[in-house]
C-alpha cells in the first residue's frame, strides 16, 4: 500500500503541473497571490478537493479582462463540464500543451490548434501508444483525464506553450550558463516515463490496475492526493530537499512557459477590446507567478475567485477510520518533507 502512494506523491507533481523557485520576499512588488488551491469539508464526512478560477480587472477602461484558470489533469466529469463553460464564456482561451509542433503563434492553424491525447495538457506527455500514464492514473481514481474531458476545438481555444524542441533547447542553455549538468536527463527522463516506455511505466500502470480494482485502495488514493495537493498548493517548489538538477528543471518548466503565455496574452489584448475577456488555461502550478507576472507586468488587479470542485472523497461510505484518514496524512506530510 505504501508502495502505491508513494507512486501518487511522484505522479502528483505532473498532474498539477510544475512550478518553479519561490521569489525572494525582498523582491516581491505585491503580496503573494493568495492559494489556487484548497481542501473543503462540506459535511464531516466528504473531503472536496477546489480549483480556483480568478478574475483580473484591467488598469483601465475598455481593456479585456483576464482570467487566470487553474486546473488539476485529473477530476470528476462534473468538473470539466463546469470548467468548460466557463472557458466557452471567454473571447479567447490561452492553453498549455507542450507537445504540439513548432509553429508561429500568429498563425490560423496555431489558434486553433488543440492538443491530441499524445500531446499532454500538463505538457510532458507526448504520448505514446500504451496510453497516458495520467489517464491510467485517472481511471485508477475513478476519475477521468482532462485531455480525454476538454474540448479543446473551441474556435476561441488557442495553444499558448512551448514546443518540446523550445523545451530542450532552453534546459540546454541553462545548463550551460549554470554549470551545472543533469537538467536535461531529468527531462528526458520524465518524457520516457510520460511516454511509456520504460519499465516503472509497466510497474506504475499495473499498480495503477490493481487500485482501481478494489474501492478501498481507490477511495484511499483520492484522500492522498487531495492531502497532497493541500499541502503543496498545487506547488512541486514547495517539496524540499529537490535536487539541483530537479530545480533548473523547474524552473523552465514554469518560468519559460510563463514568459511564452504572457508575451501571448501581451499580443492579444489590443484585439480582444472592450467587453471581452481572456482566460488562461494552465495547471495549478502556473498560477501564482502568472498572476505576479499579470499584476508587476499589465498592472491588473483581482476581483473575485470562482471555485471547481475537482474531486473528493466521502470517508464514511468508503469505510476510511480515523486511524487510516491520520496514517495517510502523516505519510504526506513526510513524503512532502522527504521529496
Amino acid at each position: 500500500m505504501v508502495r502505491i502512494f508513494s507512486g501518487f506523491v511522484g505522479l502528483s507533481l505532473l498532474v498539477t503541473g510544475c512550478s518553479g523557485p519561490r521569489t525572494a520576499a525582498s523582491a516581491r512588488p505585491f503580496p503573494e497571490p493568495k492559494p489556487y488551491v484548497r481542501i473543503t469539508n462540506t459535511d464531516s464526512n466528504r473531503l472536496q478537493l477546489q480549483i480556483a478560477a480568478r478574475e483580473f480587472l484591467p488598469p483601465r477602461r475598455g481593456e479585456p479582462v483576464v482570467w487566470l484558470a487553474g486546473v488539476s489533469h485529473i477530476g470528476e466529469s462534473n468538473y470539466y463540464a463546469a470548467l468548460q463553460s466557463q472557458l466557452d464564456e471567454q473571447t479567447l482561451v490561452l492553453f498549455e500543451g507542450v507537445g504540439a509542433p513548432d509553429r508561429q503563434s500568429s498563425t490560423e492553424n496555431d489558434k486553433k490548434a488543440a492538443p491530441s491525447k499524445s500531446a499532454s495538457a500538463n505538457s510532458i506527455d507526448n504520448g505514446g501508444d500504451r496510453g497516458s500514464l495520467q489517464s491510467a492514473m485517472a481511471s485508477a481514481l475513478g476519475l477521468v483525464f482532462q485531455l480525454e474531458a476538454i474540448d479543446y476545438r473551441r474556435d476561441n481555444f488557442r495553444n499558448s506553450d512551448l514546443s518540446l524542441t523550445q523545451m530542450r533547447q532552453l534546459i540546454a542553455e541553462q545548463e550551460t550558463g549554470s554549470g551545472k549538468p543533469g537538467a536535461s536527463e531529468s527531462f528526458e527522463d520524465l518524457l520516457t516515463l510520460m511516454q511509456g516506455n520504460s519499465w516503472l511505466d509497466s510497474l506504475i500502470q499495473l499498480a495503477l490496475r490493481f487500485l482501481g480494482t478494489n474501492p478501498k485502495f481507490q477511495a484511499l488514493g483520492r484522500l492522498a492526493l487531495i492531502d497532497l495537493l493541500g499541502q503543496i498548493q498545487g506547488d512541486p517548489s514547495r517539496l524540499e530537499g529537490l535536487p539541483p538538477d530537479l530545480k533548473q528543471l523547474l524552473e523552465v518548466l514554469l518560468q519559460r512557459r510563463n514568459e511564452k503565455v504572457i508575451t501571448d496574452l501581451k499580443s492579444e489584448l489590443p484585439q480582444i477590446g472592450r467587453n471581452g475577456s481572456i482566460a488562461i488555461f494552465f495547471g495549478t502550478g502556473h498560477m501564482p507567478d502568472l498572476e505576479k507576472r499579470l499584476r508587476r507586468d499589465l498592472k491588473y488587479r483581482p476581483k473575485r475567485d470562482l471555485w471547481f470542485t475537482a474531486f473528493g472523497v466521502d470517508l464514511v461510505k468508503s469505510k476510511i477510520s480515523p486511524s487510516e484518514r491520520a496514517l495517510i496524512d502523516d505519510f504526506i506530510k513526510w513524503q512532502v518533507k522527504e521529496h
